[in-house]
C-alpha cells in the first residue's frame, strides 16, 4: 500500500447555513455514474462529501488513521467493494486494525453471505447490495451519526452562551443495550479531560452500542464533540470491547483522543490566524 496518488478533492456543500458544520463524508466509487449520484445525493441531503475514484485514493485520503491509527477528519466514509487498487474490505481490513476508526459501509454489485459476514467480523457499519435504494443509505448514515433522535442531533446545536459558560451540555445515548447507570457516570467522569478546551465547546455526545439482541458483535463507544466551527468524531474499535469491564476501560481513553483531535485543530487553526 504504498503507492500514492495526487488527491482530487470534490467537495458538495448542502445550501444550508455556512456557519453550521455538516457531516463530512467520504465517497469511494469506481463507477463514475454511480459515484456523482452518490454525491449528489449526499450533498442534497446535507453531508460535506469528497469523492475518490478508486482504493488508492481512499486510502491516500485517509492516510494516518490506516497506517499509524490516529484518528482522521472525515466522519464516515461510504465505499464500493470492488475497486483498482485497493478494494473496500481490504481499506476497512486496516482502518479495522486502528484502536480508533471512522465508521465505514461498504456497497457491492457482487454481494454474497461470505462477504456480508466478513464485513460484519472487520466491524463495517453497514452493508447495500447493488440496486439500493439511496434514500436507505441516507437514514442509515444519520442513524450512524446519531443525527435522529428525541434529544436533537450533534451537528447544529441550540446552545445558550449561559449554558455555555457554565458547564458542557452532555448527552448520553445507549443503544442495543439497556441503561447502564455505572457507564453513564464514567463518561461524566472522563469528560472532565476536556476541561482545557471547555471554553470552546457548545456540546458532546457519547453513544455506547452493545451487542446485538443474540450476544454478538462487540461494545463501542462513539464520542461527538461540537465546536462553533467543527464535529469531532471519535470512534472505538469494535474488536477490542468484549465485556462490560472492557467499555468501562475504553471510555475515558476515548475522551482523551478527542481531546487530543480538538487540541491538534484549535493549535492549526491558531497557526492559520
Amino acid at each position: 500500500m504504498s503507492k500514492t496518488t495526487k488527491r482530487q478533492n470534490i467537495w458538495v456543500k448542502s445550501p444550508a447555513d455556512e456557519s453550521v458544520r455538516h457531516p463530512r463524508i467520504l465517497i469511494a466509487e469506481d463507477d463514475p455514474e454511480m459515484r456523482r449520484l452518490l454525491t449528489w445525493r449526499l450533498g442534497n441531503a446535507g453531508f460535506e462529501t469528497v469523492e475518490c475514484v478508486d482504493g488508492w485514493q481512499l486510502l491516500d485520503h485517509l492516510g494516518n488513521p490506516v497506517l499509524s491509527g490516529e484518528p482522521d477528519d472525515y466522519d464516515l466514509i461510504v465505499s464500493d467493494i470492488r475497486m483498482p487498487g485497493v478494494t473496500g474490505l481490504e481499506v476497512l481490513e486496516g482502518i479495522h486494525e486502528a484502536e480508533w476508526f471512522v465508521p465505514m459501509i461498504l456497497i457491492t454489485a457482487f454481494g454474497n453471505k461470505e462477504v456480508h459476514r466478513r464485513a460484519r467480523e472487520l466491524g463495517a457499519a453497514g452493508m447495500f447490495d447493488k440496486p439500493f435504494d439511496i434514500d436507505d443509505l441516507i437514514r442509515r448514515i444519520r442513524q450512524i451519526l446519531v443525527m435522529d433522535s428525541v434529544s436533537g442531533h450533534n451537528w447544529s446545536p441550540q446552545v445558550s452562551e449561559k449554558d455555555h459558560l457554565q458547564d458542557i451540555p452532555v448527552d448520553v445515548i445507549f443503544s442495543q443495550m439497556p441503561y447502564l447507570e455505572y457507564i453513564e457516570q464514567r463518561i461524566r467522569e472522563a469528560m472532565s479531560v476536556l476541561n482545557p478546551v471547555r471554553d470552546k465547546i457548545l456540546y458532546c455526545r457519547t453513544v455506547i452500542v452493545g451487542p446485538d439482541e443474540n450476544g454478538s458483535g462487540r461494545y463501542h463507544v462513539q464520542v461527538m464533540v461540537t465546536l462553533n466551527d467543527k464535529v469531532f468524531v471519535v470512534r472505538s474499535n469494535l474488536k477490542k470491547m468484549a465485556s462490560e469491564a472492557d467499555l468501562y476501560a475504553t471510555i475515558p481513553m476515548a475522551f482523551e483522543v478527542t481531546l487530543g483531535k480538538i487540541q491538534k485543530y484549535l493549535n492549526g487553526r491558531k497557526r492559520q490566524e
